[in-house]
């Protein structure tokens, strides 16, 4: 059975910041009950989610559209801020780790956002909330307990450090590992 394409665009994240979220992983999944876990090559923040409704007409917009945004934006730094859940507090739909606040990080998520409603997309009206998921589906009866979270997983300070360089449109490929296929890479200035 073919499954729908999605696509989005997101932050990538550098290898080295990709290698620590896996060995908090390492860590969190034998602990952790969830169903499925994200492939490191898959960790990302999502600044824009695009569904299945993009057209080619769109998708080509898209990639005009993206490298303007991204000269005026400069690359920045952001900052791994713990872990947290998405879902009901005793089995949650989503584990992730979370971004510190980041003023330059919001901008560009506003600047894509806005762009891509311009073009006709219909995206989530919900607040932006940085993050990368880490994984999904709290499986088991027993309830999720959020309290031992961050004493698992403790980064030195330099280690939850990264930059931000670029950001990229991604197509969902359901049916294989990793599921995420980069289709342009757009530079921060």
């Amino acid at each position: 059975m073919e499954h729908q394409t999605h696509y989005f665009l997101a932050l990538a994240l550098p290898p080295e910041t990709k290698e620590l979220l896996f060995k908090w992983r390492e860590m969190l999944e034998p602990r952790l009950p969830f169903k499925s876990w994200v492939h490191p090559e898959d960790l990302h923040i999502t600044l824009a989610f695009l569904g299945g409704q993009a057209s080619f007409k769109q998708l080509t917009s898209i990639k005009k559209e993206m490298p303007e945004i991204a000269k005026q934006h400069p690359h920045f730094t952001l900052r791994l801020n713990g872990l947290g859940t998405f879902g009901k507090s005793d089995s949650p739909r989503i584990l992730w780790a979370g971004v510190e606040e980041s003023e330059p990080l919001r901008a560009l998520q506003k600047d894509i956002y806005q762009a891509c409603t311009d073009l006709g997309f219909s995206l989530d009206k919900r607040k932006f909330t940085p993050h990368i998921t880490m994984a999904r589906k709290w499986k088991t009866e027993n309830s999720f307990s959020t309290n031992d979270l961050n004493e698992i997983v403790q980064p030195k300070e330099d280690q939850s450090l990264f930059k931000a360089e670029h950001f990229v449109l991604y197509q969902t490929h359901l049916n294989r590992t990793p599921k995420y296929q980069p289709l342009s890479i757009f530079s921060l200035s």
